[in-house]
């Protein structure tokens, strides 16, 4: 008997010690940089898939089970994961949250649901030099969670920080090719102005008619009158959004259509979007592709 216990212990033993912090991400763009700068010193897992919209999410039993799991939670912040108060209080979670945008200054925006009302623009992430201040913000959480690794934490986080600089970077030489009367981005979504403010650029996101559903025939008469003033050649639809109203309002417009966006998180796995970096490179070579 003592033989056989001594033989559990030993196999037991490195099992406990090999068993990682939960993190639980709210999005996949923090999940993506807590991935990256964790490596395999914790087990991080998103509450959101990729490709799919964060507006839409409605939080499943396992979410639930996950969340009361968690040694630490990452959001995004500023209103993104509107949710998620509720969603920790039905875990009883009461672990420390990061918010990833902390120490970033928030632009303002309308509020679509209620005319007339700004609040916090959640989407500092599309200028890629703010996410540098999210990967330090995930970095510091994850040292004070784990100070054994605190050293590969720090190398990581460095490397992640040194590609996000290098792709801020190359966005604005290459942006550079386009006059600044030419750099007019249309859209339906308007999560656009941290990265206008960044590389000079205007938005019109005037289609918020598109959020809801199908918008009647002034609506559309009014987009298109809209879109012939403000002189942009192209118009840009969130990814996945009502392409063939969007090539109707184009057409009647006279403009082209200029590709799809991934505005409120990455694409699906496979896609150029699949990775922060990655989906920060395919929406500066999709405006670089109508505008230039």
């Amino acid at each position: 008997m003592r033989c056989i216990l001594t033989l559990l212990l030993a196999f037991l033993i490195p099992l406990i010690a090999e068993e990682k912090p939960n993190i639980v991400t709210a999005n996949t763009i923090v999940h993506d940089l807590a991935q990256r700068i964790g490596g395999d010193r914790f087990r991080v897992t998103c509450l959101l898939q990729p490709g799919i919209d964060p507006h839409l999410y409605q939080p499943v039993p396992s979410d639930v089970q996950r969340l009361a799991q968690a040694r630490l939670v990452i959001i995004n912040g500023l209103g993104f994961e509107g949710w998620f108060d509720g969603l920790a209080r039905e875990a009883a979670f009461t672990g420390p949250v990061v918010v990833a945008k902390a120490g970033i200054t928030p632009r303002m925006m309308g509020d679509h649901d209620h005319p007339g009302v700004e609040v916090p623009d959640p989407h500092p992430f599309n200028a890629i030099i703010h996410g540098v201040t999210y990967a330090e913000n995930i970095r510091d959480a994850l040292v004070a969670q784990d100070a054994a690794g605190a050293e590969g934490i720090r190398q990581r986080a460095a490397q992640v920080i040194g590609e996000l600089r290098d792709l801020d970077a190359w966005a604005r030489q290459s942006f550079a090719v386009i006059p600044r009367e030419r750099r007019v981005i249309v859209t339906h979504h308007d999560a656009l102005d941290y990265f206008a403010q960044a590389y000079g650029f205007r938005i019109a996101a005037p289609m918020t008619a598109l959020e809801d559903g199908e918008p009647g025939a002034r609506q559309v008469a009014d987009l298109v009158t809209f879109i012939r003033g403000t002189g942009a050649t192209g118009i840009f639809l969130e990814y996945g959004k009502h392409p063939g109203l969007v090539t109707q309002i184009a057409r009647e417009a006279g403009v082209r259509v200029g590709g799809g966006l991934y505005l409120d998180g990455l694409g699906p796995d496979g896609s150029p979007a699949s990775t922060y970096p990655g989906m920060f490179r395919a929406n500066v070579e999709t405006i670089l592709a109508a505008l230039r």
